[in-house]
């Protein structure tokens, strides 16, 4: 594995099976990969976009008994219906235009190991037919051919939509649901583990630096403090991205809190918008103070749900105790 390939899987370099995280959120998360790992079950990875759906069925492979084997993956939503069948089950000489030689699928290819099926709720009604043969019977034919071929992989699957609402509105197949769904992992937003911001950065830090030749480069604890302000609607992705521009563009040996606000700014203006702003409320500020808004108005209403407790209220919200302190402190509410 290359560096940014190391990168991308958000994996710790000293613990290669390990999430890098310091929430009691992520804690769970890790125990329940284990668990996974343990069994051949066929797991399904929920989460928004960027938050590790990936790196954890990697985890999940590299922790189980087919380490060592193959780990493929499909991005199931890159496909049409025809590409997506022939990448799956591949094709025999002959079976359409250019199919000049026999060519095994992913499916083949993944033999001992683990097939992950990313965005899997992507998939049409017609492959989805295909695919819980598959679940149920493990085998399958070429595209083109008539032997049934047997396989021995593991299927893990993720996606960022509603499965359970597409379920219910007979989008999505409920017997290939429950198939997918024999152990459900949920990954949370970066947002709602607002403890995991700081290890990240500084891992990524670290290792982009080392990428870059700048392995004495480090953030500062006020730039870190902004870090964990921000949304990262992108999730752990986007801050990834982030923390290497700022490690690519920084001058010093650190990274401050005028290097994160500089690349936090909106992009310049063209010379022919309009430079005046007089009299016009900016965009982002208008943003942070509505989303400052939002996040004391629920503070306040979990801690009244919760009559005061702190602890209720960080269940309430889903966050840890200590990030639940940090938000009370950021909004001075008591």
């Amino acid at each position: 594995m290359d560096a940014k390939d190391h990168l991308a899987c958000e994996l710790s370099d000293s613990t290669p099976t390990s999430f890098v995280h310091a929430s009691e959120a992520m804690h769970r998360v890790q125990q329940l990969v284990e668990k996974a790992a343990r069994s051949t079950a066929t797991v399904l990875i929920r989460g928004e976009s960027g938050t590790g759906k990936e790196v954890a069925a990697r985890t999940i492979h590299e922790l189980g008994p087919r380490r060592g084997m193959p780990f493929l993956k499909i991005q199931c939503s890159a496909l049409p219906d025809a590409l997506l069948e022939s990448e799956l089950f591949g094709y025999e000489k002959g079976a359409f235009t250019g199919a000049v030689t026999r060519k095994p699928g992913r499916l083949e290819l993944a033999q001992g190991g683990t097939l992950f099926l990313d965005e899997i709720g992507d998939i049409t009604p017609a492959m989805q037919v295909k695919l819980l043969r598959v679940l149920q019977d493990r085998q399958f034919e070429r595209l083109g051919g008539t032997e049934t071929v047997h396989v021995d992989v593991r299927i893990m699957a993720a996606t960022h939509r509603d499965l359970d609402g597409m379920v219910k509105r007979e989008e999505f197949r409920a017997d290939l649901f429950y198939r997918l769904a024999v152990v459900p992992l949920w990954l949370p937003p970066l947002r709602t583990r607002r403890d995991d911001i700081e290890p990240l950065a500084r891992h990524f830090c670290r290792l982009f630096a080392e990428a870059n030749q700048r392995p004495a480069l480090h953030f500062e604890e006020g730039a870190l403090r902004l870090l964990r302000r921000e949304r990262w609607p992108g999730n752990v992705r986007e801050l990834q991205n982030f923390v290497e521009r700022l490690v690519v563009l920084a001058e010093g040996q650190s990274i401050g809190v005028d290097d994160v606000i500089r690349e936090q700014s909106p992009h310049p203006t063209f010379a022919t918008q309009p430079t005046s702003t007089a009299g016009v409320k900016p965009l982002v500020g208008v943003l942070e103070r509505e989303r400052r808004d939002a996040e004391r108005r629920s503070l306040a209403s979990a801690l009244k749900e919760a009559g005061g407790n702190r602890t209720l209220a960080a269940r309430v919200l889903g966050v840890s105790r200590r990030t639940l302190y940090n938000m009370l402190d950021e909004h001075d509410v008591t």
